[in-house]
């Protein structure tokens, strides 16, 4: 089994518990299927991206991503390979992304 702070935070570690990863957003039903799949497309076709909004509330940092694959992905091509695309998948769900906006920022009129 695997663990550490990343996987599982002690209680005494607040800004891992209020910093949610992407597998927990989507597990909460903040993030769909289509939406992590959007952010690993743009990607793919652009390599040069370096971050990507998720549901105009998070965003997510390529540079972190990319660099948490490089060494399990480093003999994949970043290109349409699928190994490489599992990878970067892995790594972008484990990612812990920036709160753009809170959710009580919208307005109701």
């Amino acid at each position: 089994m695997l663990t550490g702070p990343d996987l599982n935070p002690s209680s005494g570690s607040k800004a891992i518990l209020t910093s949610p990863r992407i597998l927990d957003l989507f597990l909460q039903g903040d993030l769909l299927d289509g939406d992590i799949d959007a952010a690993v497309d743009a990607y793919l076709a652009n390599p040069t991206v370096r971050s990507y909004v998720l549901q105009s509330l998070y965003r997510v940092d390529f540079d972190e991503i990319t660099a948490s694959t490089l060494v399990a992905a480093k003999p994949f091509s970043p290109t349409a390979n699928g190994d490489y695309r599992q990878a970067l998948m892995c790594a972008l769900l484990l990612h812990r992304p920036q709160l753009v906006r809170s959710f009580g920022a919208e307005q109701i009129s």
